[in-house]
């Protein structure tokens, strides 16, 4: 069984499928424990400890402070990139200002109802009854949306610009693409590790870079993907269909032709995104 990410759900008006939801979670929550996370992650709380804002400077120690921004970023972090995987999951690429105007608005009332049972908990001198948690939740929904405004300037999130789309059938531009030779807007269909240099098959031919597999996979954002193997990574717009050897042994078939192996680590993330029939599944297991 195959699940398209971009053929069903999406581009039905916006209906929102489960299986396309699950494609954009593990492609979304795949890039929480990247480096450019963690030292976003890392400065984001460095500030908020020193510059103690909303008045966390005036009522709380600096140790409580750090383990109450730490604990506010993370959940940021956390809610952030789910409300991210839900508009893709809704709009994809479409509807720039609809896209981020959505995701803070979840951010906001999830967020802000967190932040407000933290500070009542965890300050010292504030109650949750000094707290007004529509004013936390209105002031995490701005910051929110001045969040996403900002990922859509600097190139994080596709299109750039909230008064033009991209075209329906043009292929994501990546910052993996500035290392290639092809056209912009080529199609990468996979990734493939081999020793200190990664494979990369477009819809115009295959390269070689010198390049660490992690680091390839995290310039491809904001295209979705899995991977199938240590060494290999796969475009979901790629795929065509799965194939079973006799032995058991599962391959994803891509729309280039190329085969991809399916290891028994990453086959759950594969099943649990629609990818592999439960059936496959159990059948490669004996």
């Amino acid at each position: 069984m195959l699940i398209n990410a971009y053929e069903t759900g999406t581009d039905k008006g916006g209906k929102l499928n489960w299986s396309d939801l699950r494609l954009h979670f593990v492609d979304t929550f795949s890039l929480l424990f990247t480096s450019v996370t963690f030292y976003v992650w890392t400065a984001t709380l460095v500030f908020a400890v020193v510059a103690g804002p909303f008045g966390s400077y005036d009522t709380m120690s600096w140790p409580v402070r750090a383990a109450y921004w730490a604990a506010v970023i993370t959940a940021a972090f956390v809610i952030g990139f789910a409300a991210r995987a839900t508009m893709r999951a809704l709009l994809a690429g479409r509807q720039p200002a609809l896209f981020d105007l959505g995701a803070s608005f979840l951010v906001g009332i999830v967020l802000g109802p967190v932040i407000w049972l933290l500070r009542g908990w965890m300050d010292p001198v504030l109650s949750p009854e000094d707290l007004s948690v529509i004013k936390i939740t209105l002031n995490s929904f701005l910051i929110a949306c001045g969040v996403f405004v900002v990922r859509r300037q600097i190139g994080a999130e596709a299109p750039t610009s909230y008064w033009s789309q991209p075209e329906p059938d043009t292929p994501a531009q990546t910052r993996l693409h500035r290392r290639l030779s092809c056209p912009p807007f080529a199609e990468i269909h996979r990734l493939s590790a081999n020793n200190h240099y990664v494979e990369v098959a477009t819809s115009e031919g295959i390269e070689t870079l010198r390049l660490r597999l992690v680091d390839a996979i995290e310039e491809m954002e904001p295209v979705a993907g899995i991977c199938t193997h240590r060494s290999h990574w796969v475009s979901f717009s790629a795929i065509s269909g799965t194939e079973r050897e006799s032995g058991g042994k599962l391959f994803v078939v891509l729309k280039n032709g190329d085969r991809v192996p399916v290891s028994r680590k990453y086959r759950p993330n594969l099943e649990a995104a629609g990818l592999i029939d439960s059936l496959d599944a159990v059948f490669q297991g004996r």
